[in-house]
């Protein structure tokens, strides 16, 4: 039982899908390209544009009709001579053309093309020569030379294609790549090409039907990777893809990706139905090529195989499969997936002689697919056929010590298996366990944050409460200043005024002198616990206000302004205004400095401030001694966290202080 299902679970991971080929053909494929390089061949003055049209009408013909293909490909050769590129480029297309029935010839052609081009530096030279690369490696690929084939797309073809920097070429390159892989039943990797493959002709002007033969690569690949969700998404890519190209695909090739992805699904009435309606679709549009019939038919034979519908299986993968096979030249993978889909075909039939015979076929490809020994499997048939063999003799020999042997043996097995069990259960319930002291940790630690988060949150509102208080209170102390006690000295001023001029007298003089002291004191102020110029013309203008007011004969304060400050609220206007205001105090009570330089710029969101003095410097120390520290710059640094900001103060004695402070507003 172990070997048959060791085989039945690398026949599900290899024996996937016959080798991939070139895309299917509608009738008449390229007509919509064909039409309309027609209009413009007579169009076109320059002769190397000429050239180019006629070998790409050469090109797309060589799909449908050889005898037009012929015939604008030599009307392109008689005009090598007239432009460097030309020779190059005829090659080239000849190269193309020869693929089809001289492959050396080919390969000599692309290579010649590939040398003359080299030594043209342009972008055209460049994609020519990355097209005759990746042409050269199919080549190889057709030869069943997929070592060279890798070897030519990956060390030669890729590097040239991003020098050209074209994202059709270059998706092409990523395709044959992950064929190549595909083709050795290397999905993981054929998976990782392929999907750059689909990202990179998505950007360019691709050919629709190389990407949809790479949608049918890939939706094998993906599920034969478990990638099931990948799968279902590139189904649904491909829906959207079809609708853009209706009338442009082969409509068996729609059937044929939907029939296998519902075969991966287990849903096998559902895959037959779409795989039949595939060949009734190949039929219609009349694709006689031998590998499109036989890969429709093999996953045919697969779906049947999973149904155990073994009998229909085998009709499909002997009249259909293998005949096609064999009638085309046969890649290595497709005679070993051919046998892996007979080992368990006969498997389900029971004639384990077959079984035998496939199997060491199948095992003598692997072998030389992977460098490595006939697999074990073969062993294990071999055995259950010579027990079978075998078996009414030792069944009328042995009889007695059969049964009292299987009675010790499923004794045995029994107790192995509640001992298994038991591990097992112990095993799952420590490792609950351990879960579920993890998620008890991970809770417990989520809940300690969450505290702290709320804590900070109550700490900014506290703050936020304060800081509002505080400014409310400045606010009303300045209006009560200058509205109240300002109208109240004004009119005593007007009043002694007044009596001056009915009885003029020297101490009225004074008095009135007093009086407009008390005024401009008052309204000094008034102006520093909210100045009126920030809440009508905004802070850079209050800032100016603020230094010119308190620079002195001593003290010169220059401002410098970078950046518009329109933008902040004026909430964010005032703490900046609180804090360079308290910079700067600090400064002329502490420094004795003779200049003092201020600036504010911002960028991006982000408040810069530096205040820089030449005064007399402190100790850095002190800056950690909390009792040193005065109340002006602990507000500072309240509101420098309050807006998320960082404060560093730089000091040295005798050599003045800078303070730098970044706000996130």
């Amino acid at each position: 039982m172990n070997a048959r299902r060791n085989l039945f679970f690398i026949f599900l991971l290899l024996g996937i899908a016959l080798t991939s080929t070139a895309a299917q053909q509608v009738a008449y494929p390229y007509k919509k390209e064909i039409d309309s390089l027609k209009k413009v061949l007579n169009t076109k003055q320059k002769i190397v544009d000429r050239a180019r049209v006629l070998f790409d009408l050469s090109y797309y013909y060589s799909f449908s009709d050889s005898t037009n293909a012929h015939y604008y490909l030599d009307q392109g050769l008689a005009l090598n001579g007239k432009a460097p590129i030309i020779s190059g480029m005829g090659k080239f297309y000849e190269g193309m053309f020869y693929m089809d029935y001289d492959l050396p010839r080919a390969i000599e052609l692309m290579e010649s093309a590939e040398g003359e081009l080299a030594a043209i530096n342009s972008l055209e030279a460049k994609k020519l020569r990355a097209r005759a690369l990746n042409n050269i490696a199919t080549s190889y690929q057709w030869q069943d030379k997929h070592v060279k084939m890798l070897d030519v797309l990956i060390n030669r073809a890729l590097p040239v294609a991003f020098d050209a920097n074209d994202n059709v070429i270059t998706g092409n390159i990523h395709y044959k790549i992950g064929m190549n892989f595909w083709n050795n039943l290397q999905y993981v990797e054929a998976n990782r090409y392929l999907n750059d493959a689909v990202s990179y002709l998505k950007k360019g002007n691709y050919d629709h039907l190389t990407l949809n033969e790479i949608y049918k690569l890939l939706i094998i690949s993906l599920h034969a990777s478990n990638e099931t969700e990948k799968a279902d998404s590139l189904i649904a890519d491909f829906e959207r893809f079809s609708k853009k190209h209706k009338g442009e695909l082969p409509l068996g090739d729609y059937y044929y990706i939907h029939g296998t992805h519902y075969r991966f699904k287990k849903q096998y009435d559902k895959a037959l139905e779409l795989m039949d309606k595939a060949i009734e679709a190949t039929i219609r549009d009349k694709d006689s090529d031998p590998r499109s019939w036989g890969g429709l038919h093999y996953q045919r034979t697969l779906i049947n195989i999973a149904k155990k519908d073994y009998k229909a299986a085998l009709v499909d993968l002997k009249n259909n499969v293998e005949a096609n096979i064999k009638s085309h030249t046969a890649f290595f993978q497709d005679s070993l997936n051919l046998a892996l889909a007979y080992v368990k075909i006969y498997e389900g039939l029971g004639d384990y002689p077959k079984v035998l015979e496939w199997i060491k076929k199948k095992d003598v490809l692997q072998e030389a697919m992977y460098n490595r020994k006939i697999r074990e499997s073969i062993v294990g048939y071999e055995v259950k056929y010579q027990t079978l063999q075998k078996e009414n003799e030792i069944l009328s020999l042995k009889a007695e010590r059969e049964k009292t042997e299987s009675d010790i043996k499923n004794t045995r097995i029994i107790i192995a298996l509640v001992a298994l069990m038991l591990i097992l259960i112990g095993y799952f319930l420590v490792k609950n366990h351990q879960k579920n002291k993890r998620l008890l940790q991970q809770q417990e630690i989520n809940n300690q944050q969450k505290l702290l988060d709320e804590k900070q949150k109550q700490k900014l509102m506290s703050l936020d409460a304060m800081l509002q208080g505080e400014e409310k209170e400045r606010n009303r102390l300045s209006r009560d200043l200058h509205d109240g006690l300002g109208s109240i000295l004004a009119s005593i001023k007007y009043k002694v005024l007044d009596l001056q001029l009915i009885n003029p007298h020297d101490k009225v003089n004074s008095v009135l002198m007093d009086m407009d002291y008390a005024i401009t004191e008052m309204r000094r102020i008034s102006h520093n616990l909210m100045p009126e110029a920030l809440r009508r013309f905004g802070l850079e203008v209050s800032l100016n206000d603020l230094c010119k007011s308190l620079q002195n004969i001593n003290t010169k304060i220059e401002l410098q302004v970078y950046g518009s400050l329109e933008n902040l609220t004026l909430d964010q206007q005032t703490h900046i205004y609180r804090i360079i205001q308290e910079l700067i105090y600090n400064s002329l009570k502490h420094s004795g400095a003779k200049h003092i330089l201020v600036q504010c710029s911002m960028e991006d969101n982000v408040i810069f401030i530096t205040v820089e003095d030449d005064g007399v410097g402190f100790a850095p120390h002190i800056l950690n001694e909390t009792s040193k520290v005065g109340a002006g710059l602990k507000n500072v640094k309240i509101r420098v966290n309050y807006l998320h900001g960082k404060l560093d103060i730089r000091s040295e004695i005798g050599k003045g202080t800078s303070v730098d402070i970044e706000l996130s507003v």
